[in-house]
């Protein structure tokens, strides 16, 4: 997982694209002019489908072949960078810009023993700005993901229970073992199951304040306004990620009543939008009781 002492460490990183081409050109630029000392190879994977070879100087634009998600499309960029060896593999979201220093923070996280994964703070407008993340974990009462937000744990280094997806650097012997996202995750919880692959497979999970991003949140799919869509896909995989089928009927109960009374909420306040966020809701939450038998991937 370290670096050897003779050579340069080396990143290889993946954006997965979808949507304008302005979020993904500042992210690229982001990772270009990061000064820290290593080689990098960035690889763009593009699922939308509207970006032309050569259109983001720095990186290789490579078309998925269509929109299988956010995770396979990770998934299909790690494996278009090779074997390596690689000293740390970065995952973004291309409404995501990282700070200088973002890379070398991620390679020094990644050489503490056992560390499988890192993030750090990520804030929604400019660093030091509201922030977004700043450590968290599983909820596991109700099976929900936290996410602290004050600014001050955002500074203390420590183990976590949960990253995002959003952002975030593997050590590429913790991705092969677990074998990257689950790609039957179309969007959203991808990340929650990944952690928990990770951690099952002995593999700590690490909060450092020195990996800086800022996460232009929902910029595609509406996430920061809780649009239908978001509602529908976060509510379908909701109880996916864990184990065993036992706790995830258990879940199925307290999400049940979550659910109608967050449908109810939605309907009683905001006219027909309301009423289609509490429909996107509903379906979501039908899809994850039709699916409740499918549990993490290899596991029941």
């Amino acid at each position: 997982m370290s670096a050897g002492a003779s050579r340069t460490p080396r990143v290889g990183a993946v954006v997965v694209h979808f949507g304008g081409l302005a979020p993904t050109e500042a992210c690229v630029r982001s990772l270009r002019e990061d000064d820290s000392p290593c080689e990098r190879r960035i690889v763009v994977v593009d699922n939308s489908g509207n970006l032309r070879p050569g259109a983001l100087p720095g990186a290789e634009v490579r078309n998925a072949g269509g929109n299988a998600g956010f995770g396979a499309g990770a998934n299909f960029g790690v494996g278009l960078l090779g074997a390596g060896p690689w000293d740390a593999l970065v995952i973004l979201n291309n409404d995501v810009e990282v700070a200088n220093g973002y890379l070398g923070a991620a390679l020094e996280a990644l050489r503490r023993p056992g560390v499988g994964a890192a993030a750090g703070p990520l804030y929604l407008d400019h660093p030091g700005g509201t922030l977004w993340y700043a450590g968290g974990g599983v909820n596991w009462l109700t099976g929900m993901v936290w996410q602290a937000k004050s600014g001050r744990v955002a500074t203390r280094a420590r183990t976590a229970g949960f990253i995002p997806g959003a952002a975030f650097a593997a050590c590429e012997e913790a991705w092969r073992q677990v074998g990257g996202f689950d790609p039957g995750y179309f969007l959203y919880n991808e990340d929650v199951d990944l952690c928990l692959r990770l951690r099952r497979k002995g593999w700590r999970l690490r909060y450092d304040p020195a990996m800086v991003a800022v996460h232009r949140l929902g910029a595609v799919t509406g996430s920061a306004a809780h649009s239908p869509f978001y509602l529908e896909h976060m509510a379908a995989t909701r109880l996916r990620p864990f184990r065993p089928l036992a706790y995830r009927l258990y879940l199925a109960f307290m999400h049940t009543g979550y659910v109608l009374l967050r449908a109810f909420r939605h309907r009683a306040l905001a006219g027909e939008g309301g009423r289609e966020a509490a429909r996107a809701l509903l379906r979501g939450h039908a899809k994850a009781l039709a699916s409740i038998r499918q549990g993490p991937r290899g596991l029941a």
